[in-house]
């Protein structure tokens, strides 16, 4: 389900609708925290409800999906990015901006789980763009870096097939290292990553 909405996305662009547009960002966002909450005891706060605003150590961070245990305390956040545009031309402000929220949660103790989903072929314009492999693998590196310390830090990065006509899609046949096979199966091992942090 969660694959058919990022699909979707691509049908609201081809609509007419703005990629900034809520009508495009709210559903996904919905539907990962109803996920979270159908299988765990934990509470979440996402839009269109309202966002959560994260005050760091060294900054504040509007959270995608934010997970409270019981008593209300933060257990974990999700950050979504879906590619809709031009990825290449992106990638290294992907990568940073990815690198430096991470670290705002995980020096506060903070498991964050970013889930990126990156379109095999890009339409731009009247193009399609394929995007870099070695661009897509700088992922990987998070955990070779400092391996104690990103340990709170889940990664999701998945490559979809998809089909500009009807909008179906599929997952790529391209692997990423360490990442689980479909959304849902990522989603589930995040939440024994939040339990077992306590």
């Amino acid at each position: 389900m969660l694959e058919k909405l990022y699909a979707n996305q691509f049908k609201m662009i081809d609509e007419g609708i703005s990629t900034r547009s809520s009508k495009i960002i709210q559903p996904i966002h919905a539907a990962i925290a109803e996920f979270i909450r159908s299988n765990s005891n934990y509470k979440t706060q996402a839009l269109p409800q309202s966002e959560y605003t994260f005050v760091g150590l060294s900054g504040t961070k509007k959270v995608d999906i934010a997970i409270f245990d019981s008593a209300n305390k933060l257990k974990g956040v999700i950050m979504f990015k879906g590619i809709r545009a031009s990825y290449n031309k992106n990638a290294n402000n992907y990568y940073e901006n990815m690198k430096g929220e991470s670290s705002l949660f995980i020096d506060c103790g903070i498991p964050i789980y970013q889930i990126c989903l990156i379109p095999s072929s890009i339409k731009v314009g009247n193009k399609f763009e394929q995007p870099g492999i070695n661009h897509i693998q700088n992922y990987s590196n998070f955990n070779t870096t400092k391996p104690d310390y990103w340990n709170l830090l889940k990664l999701g990065i998945w490559i979809f097939d998809i089909d500009y006509t009807n909008y179906n899609i599929s997952y790529s046949n391209t692997i990423i290292q360490n990442v689980e096979d479909t959304i849902e199966e990522g989603l589930l091992n995040f939440i024994k990553l939040m339990e077992k942090n306590g």
